[in-house]
């Protein structure tokens, strides 16, 4: 029987012992499947977020390389403009 069919039939006061006992326990499997649910969200934002530092940090460290590629570009230039100027 359902939570549904449970309230109806307390609401009218036939609900048996039995019909107690299967309401507790549906609603004790749906608090630990909350439970459940709930812990496996957390573990997923958690997740998302330790993923998006490892991209914030590759992305610092592309930048980084970005920077020093262009750096050494540039020094092989004027390297380049001196020989040219001998």
């Amino acid at each position: 029987m359902g939570l549904a069919a449970f309230a109806l039939s307390t609401l009218i006061g036939c609900a048996t012992t039995a019909q107690l006992e299967q309401a507790q326990s549906e609603a004790a499997q749906a608090r630990q499947a909350a439970a459940a649910a709930e812990q496996a969200a957390s573990q997923a934002a958690a997740t998302a977020r330790e993923a998006l530092e490892a991209a914030r940090a590759a992305q610092r460290a592309a930048d980084a390389s970005q920077r020093c590629c262009d750096e050494n570009t540039r020094r092989i230039e004027r390297l380049n403009q001196r020989l040219q100027e001998k």
